[in-house]
């Protein structure tokens, strides 16, 4: 009789396997699915407020009471008054004569005897005020009579916090004067209805320069702010539009915040600040269009005074050697920031030369509908190239941190960005967390105090090695091939390790991916670093191919599906915004990684799997024929 074998036991571990990887993938579909809920209200325009009748800023007039203002210092006046063109020179002589016999010497004095619809005349000259001049009397005309703004300045000499202050004085037309040497704003306009600013100018101020907050049908135009710790020029919670303004040597040039802010930003010239265009916290209902606008160079870094002598008093700082001591952080380098801004339009604007990005957005993961970085559209911008049509490019045209709802893209003419694909406008991209690490540079060095400076930040002045994005890649990296290692290493342990040169192509590719990520971040390379993504993903699912067939099909099995995640968030990244996943692709890899590396831990460094006991053979006993025995 042949020899019959014993039956081997089923093992039960490919149903244990099977089971596992349904978890998975069930919490995978179970999360896109809830992110995607998630998003449907935020993808659908918020139903706007009931449509209020809004102010319109007053026009120039001349007709109503004329009080005059002029300098008791001869010299003085005859010096400003030498640039201005011959007839208003010889109109403004007339003039000083008649206000040195019945007008006034300071502005306070002519605010104080200004009646509803007064004009005030201010003749060159400087004029220094020990406190703020509060206007409350509604329709005044206050008028510089000088060519330029510098021909009429009033300084407060940093003895008050404003040099002007408007507050709920309707119809209030300013042009042709400089307010400046403010330890806050050095003009500030609060709960205003109507007002024009023409010609207007602002210097040194410890704070903003031109400060428009909780008012309406506000319109600056030709104005100019410089050397300001915060914005040059900052509407908050405003109606306003900004046209043709020209800001520069200040923190942030244009600053427009707020959840209330209606606001356009229009052929401004912006030029030498840490940020030139700042658009932030704008709420669901808010309409910000930032067009025409023309931003070049605002790469200053002034946070490594901060703390120092330089920064004890502005009343005894060197303004003139461009001294600003900020208390707010804003990236250094970027031309256009949107930070939690939703609704805002940003098109056709000229951006050249900044040493971190032509425009940069992020929004914060977690925020209500309306206030993540939402539903905004870039569009027809040109990058990269000056105004008289020379080249000079931008480090990066666009960075995104991936975070938001409905915001596209339709910038052809782009050189380079961060994500190399940005989602198409048409797409409803809806992400309520981009990528990881973006997200967590937008975290760290987003718009807040400067009381906390975080040290690891390159738009903060962090450089080579102290950067966040490359301290990251680098604990990844290494992360990544000690993983890698001890997945082989429990795959040699096993009953039935890999062949001899199994791991070739997973290792090269795991290896190069973990170099090249590196090396992409640290060179800011979005499509070299969706290149390394990708070649980790591919390695990953070669090695879980071979550890699978090596008995570990549990480990073999996780590690494919990281793989394929990585692969899926490689094409993410470099080739097309999968739009109808909530989150970035990475974080799906990422919130698997934990538990998986505790597996393969596990199977490395654990106690060594034992081989299973041969079958034993039950063999029939056979008893020789008496003919044929040998015991004979």
């Amino acid at each position: 009789m042949p020899p019959t074998r014993l039956a081997k036991p089923r093992s039960d571990h490919r149903l244990a396997a099977l089971a596992f990887m349904t978890g998975v993938l069930a919490v995978l579909v179970f999360t896109c699915y809830v992110g995607g809920t998630a998003t449907d209200s935020r993808l659908a325009a918020p139903d706007p407020f009931p449509a209020l009748p809004e102010a319109e800023p007053p026009a120039y007039r001349d007709d109503g009471t004329l009080l005059l203002v002029c300098t008791a210092d001869a010299e003085d006046f005859t010096e400003r008054n030498a640039g201005v063109n011959y007839n208003d020179r010889i109109v403004n002589e007339r003039l000083q004569e008649d206000c040195l016999a019945d007008g006034h010497r300071d502005l306070p004095a002519a605010v104080a005897a200004a009646e509803p619809g007064t004009r005030i005349q201010i003749l060159p000259g400087h004029y220094t005020v020990d406190t703020a001049i509060t206007v409350e009397t509604p329709d005044l005309q206050i008028e510089g009579l000088g060519d330029t703004p510098d021909d009429v300045q009033i300084s407060a000499r940093f003895n008050a916090d404003t040099v002007l202050t408007a507050h709920a004085a309707s119809g209030l037309h300013l042009s042709g004067i400089a307010f400046g040497q403010a330890r806050s704003a050095a003009l500030r306009l609060t709960a205003v209805e109507s007002a024009a600013l023409d010609g207007v100018a602002a210097f040194q101020s410890d704070g903003a320069g031109l400060h428009i907050a909780d008012s309406t049908g506000i319109a600056l135009t030709g104005c100019r702010a410089e050397a300001a710790d915060t914005a040059g020029i900052l509407i908050e919670n405003s109606s306003a539009d900004v046209t043709a303004c020209e800001a520069t040597g200040n923190t942030a040039g244009i600053e427009i915040r707020g959840t209330d802010t209606t606001a356009t930003a229009t052929a401004n010239r912006l030029h030498g600040n840490t940020t030139g265009l700042v658009i932030a916290d704008t709420g669901p209902t808010a309409d910000v269009t930032a067009t025409d606008n023309v931003l070049y160079g605002n790469n200053t870094d002034h946070y490594h005074r901060l703390g120092t002598a330089a920064c004890d008093d502005p009343a005894t700082r060197d303004w003139a050697d461009g001294v600003l001591c900020p208390d707010r952080t804003y990236p250094s380098g970027v031309g256009l920031l949107l930070a939690d801004a939703t609704g805002t339009t940003v098109t056709a604007n000229r951006i050249w030369d900044q040493q971190t990005a032509a425009i940069a957005a992020w929004g914060t993961p977690g925020q209500e509908s309306g206030l993540g970085g939402d539903r905004n559209t870039f569009s027809d911008n040109t990058f990269g190239i000056r105004d008289d049509g020379a080249r000079h490019r931008n480090r990066l045209d666009l960075w995104w941190d991936g975070t938001g709802v409905g915001n596209c893209f339709d910038e052809p003419g782009t050189h380079r960005t961060a994500p190399a694909v940005l989602p198409a406008c048409g797409t409803d991209a809806a992400r309520i967390i981009g990528d990881p690490l973006r997200s967590l540079k937008a975290w760290e060095c987003g718009l807040q105090s400067t009381d906390d400076l975080s040290a690891t930040c390159d738009w903060l002045g962090a450089q080579f090695t102290d950067r966040l994005e490359f301290q990251a890649a680098v604990a990844f990296a290494a992360a990544l091939l000690f993983l890698a290692g001890a997945g082989w290493l429990a795959a040699a342990r096993s009953p039935n390790p890999p062949r001899a040169g199994a791991m070739t192509f997973s290792a090269i590719a795991t290896g190069c991916g973990a170099l090249l990520f590196v090396l992409a971040v640290w060179s800011g390379r979005a499509d070299h670093e969706a290149l390394a993504v990708a070649l980790w993903g591919a390695g990953w699912l070669l090695a879980g191919r071979s550890w699978s067939s090596s008995g570990l099909r549990l480990l073999g099995g996780f590690t494919a599906i990281i793989g394929g995640l990585a692969v899926l968030d490689a094409i993410d990244r470099g080739i097309a915004t999968l739009a109808p996943m909530p989150v970035s692709p990475a974080w799906l890899w990422i919130a698997l990684l934990p538990l998986w590396t505790l597996i393969v831990l596990g199977a490395a460094f654990g106690p060594r799997r034992r081989p299973e006991a041969p079958v034993q053979i039950e063999r029939t006993p056979v008893t020789a024929p008496s003919h044929d025995r040998w015991d004979w």
